[in-house]
């Protein structure tokens, strides 16, 4: 199978898990008035979703060691799809909620996967080289799908969002039957068996470096995906911005921010090394979140000076997402689907945590997500130069 080939795949199937996620994002507070349910519970449903996600990605990777990774990724496909008809039909919170729950679980083959599979096709500063182009090419898929979903709220209804990810999920379930070969060789049943299980978890679990840099993902992913639970409420309910307009912030921010990211890091990344390129992120991030506190103090509360520091800390974050993947993988070829499973396990788990107490922190301001966005990469720059570089 051509490396072209397998770029859009892994593009198309790493990306359903940040689309169907945010995607839903500007409808929370339609959802929360249609459904007549609190508004953290509606907030949860995001988290929710990241904790089917994460969990799930335990049993996909280990499974493609297996017996591959295309029967997974067509079962993880086609519960996202019986999700999504549970989302769209949900009558109440309690049946969105599960819907969600399912989704995740389906969503969380992409996730897992497509880091196993760009292992069996790159190595070293080509699998960070490709990381940081495919971080490129995805600013034409998750950042505009706030802003897809928010026009989608106002023309159709928050329910339209659940019939796009149908049709969607449909699409990507095609693409992986028709074009997808099979790019793990060496799969084998045999690693199916607890035995083998213990031995990689442990050889994983083991690995300061694996660890290390699974950790700092855990962090910074978490107080990047904070936004999306706290921010529509911010913008939307607070300031009194549209869906839409909120959508189009969430495009504008991600596409400048992650091109240029994403850019810099593949330019960058070869001659200053991806240790160098990890703390720059690291203090950008930090820097995004002080920028925050000290605008709320001086200017209160407005679109500008929330969304400001919300693109500078996703254009530091654009730094450790490749940076963190390369260094985690490079040694554990013979059992890469083991290792995405648990680094994606880290990074939604991130998600999944840090989301849910976000989803219950007070949202009158935004000095909690300031707070967020300082402690969370403060602490992946910590756990990183005790685990990794010690």
């Amino acid at each position: 199978m051509h490396k072209y080939t397998v770029f859009v795949i892994t593009l198309l199937i790493g990306s359903i898990t940040g689309i169907t996620s945010d995607i839903y994002a500007p409808s929370i507070p339609a959802i929360s008035h249609d459904l007549r349910a609190p508004l953290n519970e509606v907030q949860w449903s995001i988290a929710i979703f990241m904790i089917g996600a994460s969990l799930s990605q335990l049993f996909y990777g280990p499974l493609s060691e297996g017996i591959g990774r295309k029967l997974p990724l067509v079962a993880g496909l086609l519960i996202m799809i019986a999700g999504s008809f549970l989302c769209l039909y949900a009558p109440t919170i309690e049946i969105l909620l599960a819907g969600r729950l399912i989704q995740g679980l389906g969503c969380g083959a992409g996730s897992s996967l497509w880091r196993a599979i760009s292992r069996d096709i790159f190595h070293g500063d080509q699998l960070s080289k490709f990381a940081s182009y495919r971080s490129i090419a995805m600013i034409f898929l998750i950042p505009v799908s706030p802003t897809l979903g928010g026009y989608l709220e106002e023309w159709f209804g928050w329910r339209s969002t659940f019939q796009f990810l149908l049709l969607f999920s449909g699409v990507i379930l095609l693409v992986v039957m028709v074009l997808y070969k099979e790019t793990n060789p060496h799969f084998h049943r045999e690693k199916l068996s607890l035995k083998f299980y213990k031995e990689a978890c442990l050889q994983l679990l083991s690995s300061r470096q694996f660890m290390g840099y699974a950790l700092c993902t855990f962090f910074c992913f978490g107080g990047f995906y904070s936004w999306f639970v706290i921010g529509p409420v911010l913008l939307i309910e607070l300031v009194g911005i549209t869906p839409a307009e909120f959508g189009w912030i969430c495009s504008v921010g991600g596409i400048s921010s992650m091109a240029l990211g994403g850019f810099l890091n593949g330019r960058l990344v070869t001659s200053l090394g991806s240790t160098t390129m990890l703390r720059l992120g690291f203090i950008i991030m930090i820097t995004a979140s002080v920028l925050m506190m000290i605008l709320h103090l001086i200017y209160g509360m407005n679109t500008t000076i929330i969304v400001i520091p919300y693109a500078l800390f996703l254009f530091g974050g654009t730094f450790i997402w490749p940076n963190t993947y390369a260094g985690a993988f490079t040694p554990f070829a013979e059992i890469a689907g083991y290792a995405g499973a648990l680094f994606g396990v880290m990074q939604i788990g991130g998600a999944a945590l840090i989301g849910s107490l976000a989803a219950f922190l007070p949202d009158t301001n935004q000095i909690p997500l300031a707070l967020i966005y300082f402690l969370c990469p403060l602490a992946a720059w910590i756990t990183f130069e005790k685990f990794v570089k010690n």
